[in-house]
């Protein structure tokens, strides 16, 4: 049985140290607890994360067969639609007909057939013909332009010279304006050469929204790829080519080469880090690839990584519990005897090998405690010196004995030359490298670089600390006594700390000075002096080192006039829709203004933004939708010329076309809604496109387009459904004659028993003897 004694009566000690039995306990109550829980969650890990994959790669096969399914039903719904109008006698006509070279009509009613076609489908971008009889091209962009002023003329070539009767393809110019490329020969070749082309430019765009999101068209060396490839939009802006990039993956080279019409396989991703490829190709030549780079797949499972950890820590924290608990009472006898310990006066141990050691360790690491605490005292004097320089520079002592007792502690000269530098950042909010909550952080490593810089300087002594998310200094001059010099060297280290910031920290600065004083009582004049030259940064291409008596004097006798002509012309390309130019006026806006007052300045630009809000009004944009976006308190955030045309620029221009826009939209909506009111209000009158147009203020045919767009169905055809719906309620609900009631909503009686043979399989007489 083991042998205790209290300190002082000189027995045999314990050869073990504090709590080593305690410990022990525990480690060993851990150990044999947390390995079957260890090895159950790495099985359990292992299964869920092998099934999980499985039903991911699954549900991307899926996806994949969707996709083929979307795309070819609209590829086919194309290729349908330009056969359709490839045969059409219209367009062959003049193969067969050369006198019709050169006709207007002809090529009018060419033209109306195009757009036809084109307002059926909203994946086209743009349908043109071409025959080598005239050498004419028949755009619905353009309507009918000599081949030679077509910008796609070397596609046509290149069109021409194919031998296939129909392909999809990416031709050059069309390529380069995003567009893929469906071309059919006319007339189809018979062992000839042919005669023209029916060609149809398809919005690459388009297609990949309408099929789903990280979706690229590829031509592959016989037919077209659609690629998926999971998480590339993310990592598009990174690759130059992402066409080229895909087009170069081993697994495309792998699906070419291959006969199979469908597999799954693992090969090299776009990253060169491994990825799943799925493939699926048809019998049209078209092949569909789904490429699922492991690492998405793996970043999609953290969940059960999470889940795992979760109760793996749950239930390690469980057993430890328990450990602890039954080790406690275990270790209980040995703690009374150390509790025993502590209440008796301390005295020399008499052995230094059993457990009761450690109440003298206890002693020593209070006495090393007290020698931090002294440490700690006089390192914490700099931080008490910057609380003096932060009352110092604001102005903070109301009495000037406090003041000159603190200089005094904390070594600050009274008497020498003094003046302050601000160094802040500049248009912080473009470093994507930093969040906005990190100013604090930005600041503070400003003022260790401007601290080792001010170390380097010989005659200058002075004190750092940031303040109000900037670097502050206050440099004071003890041996020089030449303004003039201790001028240059103010400036010199100005520069010195803008450059280093650039250089090392790619950080864009900018370092305001006020002026030389010769007391410590005027420090607070020379603080809001440099930030006020700070402020001057709202100038166009200033310098970052700004020094407050130059700015002042070249900006005294400044004469300022308002910029009424750049205004107009900015608000003019605005309404024209044209944000280039307008961020062009805007530059000259500012370079009028570089010559008025800083206060003036920011005047000039809340009458500009003033007269854009007003603009809105004008263009009947709800006041309340203006207001509701705070601009003017955006704009009172902007410090610097940079964040100030960036915020025209890329947020108000941009925000006035939408809501401009969004407004137009609204107002054709409520157009057709008033046509559609109207024809069903005089479904017995003649109700032509012409007066309905002339009823709303708009052209015929872009009331045509937009009453397709908002109904689905054509004017005409809409016209019908209200007459026959009229008529059905007559015979339904009165007594009047057949003749009557065709004659009530504009038709002859003919007409509208064609009509109900039509939309209901029946005469008019017999539906009213079945509704009856």
């Amino acid at each position: 049985m083991a042998n205790w004694n209290i300190p002082g009566n000189g027995g045999p000690g314990r050869k073990r140290g504090h709590g080593s039995y305690f410990s022990r306990l525990i480690g060993l109550g851990c150990i044999s607890f947390c390995i079957p829980v260890i090895l159950a969650s790495a099985v359990y890990y292992q299964f869920s994360m092998h099934r999980v994959k499985e039903q991911m790669l699954t549900g991307s096969q899926s996806s994949l067969i969707i996709m083929r399914d979307r795309a070819e039903r609209m590829l086919q719904d194309i290729e349908q639609e330009s056969h359709h109008l490839a045969v059409d006698p219209l367009l062959t006509g003049i193969f067969t007909k050369p006198e019709l070279a050169g006709n207007l009509f002809w090529h009018q009613k060419i033209l109306d057939q195009i757009e036809v076609v084109k307002n059926t489908d909203g994946f086209i971008d743009e349908i043109y013909y071409y025959n080598t009889v005239d050498h004419a091209v028949l755009s619905n962009r353009y309507g009918v332009i000599a081949k030679d002023a077509y910008r796609y003329r070397d596609d046509i070539d290149r069109t021409i010279a194919g031998s296939e009767p129909s392909e999809w393809a990416y031709l050059p110019e069309a390529q380069r304006d995003g567009d893929l490329t469906f071309a059919r020969l006319l007339p189809a070749p018979a062992g000839g050469r042919p005669q023209g082309a029916l060609v149809f430019q398809v919005e690459t765009s388009a297609i990949s929204k309408f099929l789903e999101s990280d979706t690229y068209i590829l031509p592959g060396r016989q037919s077209l790829f659609f690629i998926n490839y999971v998480g590339l939009d993310k990592q598009a802006d990174k690759i130059l080519d992402v066409h080229s990039a895909l087009n170069r993956l081993p697994g495309i080279e792998t699906i070419l080469k291959t006969d199979k019409n469908e597999d799954r396989f693992t090969a090299e991703g776009i990253d060169g880090k491994p990825a799943t490829y799925m493939y699926l190709k048809t019998v049209y030549g078209r092949t569909y690839v789904n490429v699922v780079p492991n690492s998405a797949m793996a970043g999609q499972l953290n969940w059960i990584r999470g889940v795992t950890l979760l109760v793996l820590f749950i239930f390690l924290a469980f057993g430890a519990a328990i450990t602890y608990f039954n080790s406690r009472r275990a270790y209980n006898p040995i703690e009374q005897l150390i509790r025993h310990s502590k209440s008796l006066s301390a005295r020399q141990l008499q052995s230094k090998e059993n457990e009761f050691d450690y109440l003298k360790e206890c002693l020593d690491f209070l006495n090393t405690e007290t020698e931090k605490l002294y440490g700690y005292m006089a390192h914490i004097q700099p931080t008490l010196r910057e609380l003096c320089l932060r009352q110092l520079v604001t102005g903070d002592y109301v009495r000037k004995e406090p003041l000159l007792r603190d200089c005094e502690q904390y070594g600050i000269s009274v008497q020498a030359a003094s003046v302050v530098v601000i160094v802040d950042t500049d248009n912080i909010g473009k470093d994507k490298r930093f969040h906005p909550e990190e100013q604090g952080v930005i600041a503070f490593a400003i003022s260790n670089v401007m601290e080792e810089l001010l170390r380097e300087e010989e005659d200058i002594r002075g004190y750092v600390f940031p303040f109000k998310r900037r670097g502050v200094a206050l440099l004071q001059f003890l041996n020089v006594k030449d303004q003039a010099v201790m001028l240059r060297r103010t400036l010199k280290y100005a520069r010195s700390v803008c450059e280093s910031l650039g250089s090392y920290l790619r950080m864009d600065v900018s370092a305001g000075i006020g002026r030389l004083y010769l007391h410590i009582d005027d420090v607070p004049v020379s603080y809001k002096e440099a930030e006020t030259a700070l402020q001057y940064r709202i100038f166009k291409d200033m310098n970052p080192v700004l020094y407050i008596e130059d700015l002042e004097m070249e900006k005294k006798h400044a004469m300022f006039r308002y910029p009424r002509g750049q205004e107009a012309a900015m608000i003019a390309a605005l309404e024209r829709g044209e944000p280039q130019e307008a961020a062009a006026s805007l530059n000259a806006f500012a370079q009028h203004l570089s010559s008025s007052s800083c206060s003036f300045l920011h005047q000039s630009y809340y009458m500009l933004l003033s007269a854009i809000m007003r603009s809105l009004e004008m263009q009947e944009v709800s006041v309340l939708d203006i207001l509701g976006h705070n601009l003017y308190g955006q704009l009172q955030t902007k410090q610097t010329f940079e964040e100030i045309y960036d915020w025209f620029a890329e947020t108000l221009f941009p925000l006035y076309l939408w809501m401009t826009d969004r407004h137009r939209s609204e107002s054709e909506q409520s157009a057709v809604q008033k046509v559609c009111r109207h024809i069903r209000e005089n479904c017995g009158s003649d109700l032509s496109l012409v007066q309905c147009a002339e009823l709303v203020g708009m052209s015929p045919s872009h009331l045509s387009r937009l009453f397709k767009k908002e109904m689905g169905v054509n004017y005409l055809e809409f016209v019908v459904e209200c007459k026959v719906s009229e008529a059905r309620r007559l015979l339904t609900e009165t007594d009047r004659s057949v003749s009557e009631i065709a004659n009530a909503i504009g038709y002859s009686e003919r007409n509208l028993n064609r009509i109900f043979q039509r939309y209901f399989h029946m005469s008019p007489s017999l539906f009213r003897l079945r509704q009856r």
